[in-house]
């Protein structure tokens, strides 16, 4: 479906920001083809603070917590406005009800094996099939619905320079992800950051201002030299010390992404979900993952006869990494960067 080349395009999607980095690469994507498009992007308030170093995306920050009511905001906020299209790149009932706040002749939903939480229902157009297995491969899908080439993906941010007093050569720990069990453990931090301190590497460590990942990491900062930005950076300066890293170590989360998008080499430490779906997209080498094998003993089959989109549920799935396994994968990360 050919779109005018002054189409007005919305786009939904919330969440989260590591989602929200793969979707940034497909607007640029339409960027790139309807260059004088009208592109309006419905997003959570952080998200929103990552959007916006983009060029030429009209934001509008929905909170959650708002519920019914920030959508109802948003409906008569553009109650005299009908878009050409809209892009629900979204898997979510509350994503799917904030799209009926907006009026669109073109509502694009996932293709029916894509779709979840009735999203189908939602829409009246399906993109075609996702030409691969990557969470970012199914966002692309939907550009494709609207005639983009499907083309490598790529990114176009203004990220301002870092103010922080950062030494010119870092490598950044990332250790927390969105959930708890998605960190890796407090002795193999430590032991990794002995390593990189061994190497003489400056330790930089970023992350959230919850109270959880606070404490977490002041456990694993204590007694070393290094520097702490844990719940001390917004969005846009995180996206900046991240971009001046050599390496970032991260398990699956949104900072592993930005890694990815500001082109900055990551080591990512996966054993929940498949890092073939939800890794960094250019750095699939450079992941430690116990995914499969945890994943097969759960399910009792072979990786092959699993649902792509299944997710290993053991708390303490993370332990199974080893530090030999990521020191391995540092060393040679670190190799290559001193090669370059």
């Amino acid at each position: 479906m050919k779109l005018s080349e002054n189409a007005k395009i919305v786009i939904v999607r919330l969440s989260a920001l590591g989602d929200v980095c793969h979707a940034m690469s497909v607007v640029t994507a339409i960027q790139t083809r309807y260059p004088k498009a009208e592109i309006t992007w419905i997003t959570g308030k952080l998200e929103a603070d990552l959007v916006s170093m983009m060029p030429g995306i009209n934001i509008v920050r929905y909170q959650k917590s708002s519920g019914l009511k920030g959508m109802l905001a948003i409906r008569k906020q553009f109650r005299h406005k009908k878009f050409d299209v809209l892009l629900h790149m979204q898997w979510s009932s509350r994503a799917s009800l904030l799209t009926r706040m907006l009026k669109a002749n073109v509502r694009v939903g996932f293709a029916k094996s894509h779709s979840r939480e009735k999203q189908h229902w939602f829409v009246n157009t399906l993109a075609p099939e996702p030409r691969g297995r990557h969470v970012l491969d199914t966002l692309m899908s939907m550009a494709e619905a609207i005639d983009v080439t499907p083309e490598p993906p790529r990114w176009q941010l203004s990220v301002p320079k870092r103010q922080t007093n950062l030494s010119s050569s870092y490598v950044i720990i990332n250790p927390c992800g969105s959930k708890v069990s998605k960190n890796w453990t407090l002795e193999g931090y430590r032991k990794l950051i002995d390593y990189l301190l061994s190497q003489n590497e400056n330790v930089v460590l970023t992350g959230g201002p919850t109270p959880v990942e606070i404490e977490f990491v002041n456990a694993i900062a204590k007694g070393y030299p290094v520097e702490n930005l844990v719940g001390k950076t917004s969005i846009t300066e995180l996206t900046s010390v991240i971009q001046g890293a050599k390496l970032i170590i991260s398990p699956d989360t949104g900072p592993a992404h930005i890694a990815t998008v500001v082109g900055t080499p990551m080591v990512g430490l996966y054993a929940l979900s498949n890092p073939e779906r939800t890794g960094p997209y250019y750095n699939q080498s450079s992941v430690v993952s116990v995914y499969q094998e945890l994943a097969e003993k759960e399910y009792g089959k072979s990786l092959a006869d699993i649902p792509w989109a299944s997710t290993v549920h053991d708390p303490d799935a993370m332990t199974h990494i080893s530090l030999d396994s990521v020191l391995e994968k540092v060393r040679l990360a670190l190799l290559n960067s001193a090669n370059e």
